[in-house]
């Protein structure tokens, strides 16, 4: 499950600050990739329909809406740092720790 990063096999056998390491390593990564943006892209266009078109009228269901535009953007940050999980061991494994630090700039 690419939602508990401490059950997954990338990260076997490392002390806390290597896992910490691997997983910046990875959000590092998955920065970099166009579709972690698009929870944030669709709840800018939300507002401005809702401001310019009222298209949700109620105050509640504007909540909710912007609730689950949340709970998708935190799923879909997730799930991008479990895809660079295994690159970032990786390069984990080659560069070291002050390897990794260098490429994420801490």
């Amino acid at each position: 499950m690419p939602f508990y990063f401490s059950r997954r096999p990338e990260l076997a056998g490392l002390d806390r600050a290597a896992r910490s390491d691997v997983r910046r390593l990875a959000w590092h990564f998955a920065q970099r990739h166009w579709t972690l943006h698009a929870p944030a892209f669709a709840w800018i266009v939300f507002v401005l329909l809702h401001t310019r078109y009222q298209i949700v009228p109620e105050r509640r269901d504007y909540l909710m809406v912007t609730l689950v535009i949340f709970v998708l953007a935190v799923i879909n940050l997730r799930l991008h740092i479990s895809r660079y999980l295994k690159p970032a061991r990786a390069i984990f494994d080659s560069l070291g720790s002050a390897g990794a630090r260098a490429i994420t700039g801490r």
